[in-house]
């Protein structure tokens, strides 16, 4: 599957930018009403700000331009149809799974979209709820009854977001051991289209 040069030039840059983003939180320290915040912290607080223009124009993108995977397949949770879709596409891959085999990357996989769509929106909430931090926090960093659950909606998105990166990063490491060419093309920026 191709992905036009744009799409992959976001991709990187909120891919790199989320890694650090994890890493850096395992080391920063948060500020606290009797406690300052260390560098990495600060870091963490810009780039996460960064990092949702990026999700936004990424967001905005998908929908202008089309592409390989329509925006319903990242969201298959809301029509009939594609849930079914993605039930089949399912239940194919457990049946390759069970022959130590696993579907072509070709085309489109519902399965494959729906991971990415969730991903996306674990990103997205992730760096609208540092930015609301961010910005609405106040210089005694005490926190509003509001922005606290906001806080809370944050840190619980650490660990999953984790566990999203093994997930999809597994799924395309599995993907190139069974020969299909899916890192590669990702992350290569001189090709436009497919056929360049």
């Amino acid at each position: 599957m191709f992905y036009d040069r744009f799409t992959r030039f976001l991709h990187v840059l909120f891919a790199f930018g989320i890694v650090i983003q994890l890493v850096i939180s395992e080391w920063m320290v948060h500020p606290k009403p009797d406690r300052a915040a260390n560098f990495l912290y600060e870091i963490h607080e810009k780039l996460g700000v960064a990092l949702l223009v990026v999700l936004v124009i990424h967001w905005l993108w998908s929908l202008i331009r089309g592409g390989p995977v329509p925006l319903g397949q990242l969201f298959p949770w809301f029509a009939a149809a594609r849930r079914a879709a993605l039930w089949q596409d399912i239940k194919h891959y457990l049946a390759s799974f069970v022959k130590l085999r696993l579907p072509g990357a070709e085309e489109p996989s519902p399965l494959a979209g729906a991971i990415q769509g969730v991903g996306l929106v674990i990103a997205t909430v992730m760096a609208a709820t540092g930015t609301l931090i961010f910005f609405n926090v106040d210089d005694s960093w005490q926190f509003s009854s509001w922005l606290s659950a906001v806080k809370e909606v944050h840190k619980f998105l650490g660990p999953v977001m984790w566990t999203y990166l093994a997930v999809h990063v597994g799924a395309s490491v599995l993907h190139e051991i069974f020969g299909h060419r899916l890192i590669h093309p990702m992350f290569r920026f001189r090709k436009k289209n497919p056929d360049s």
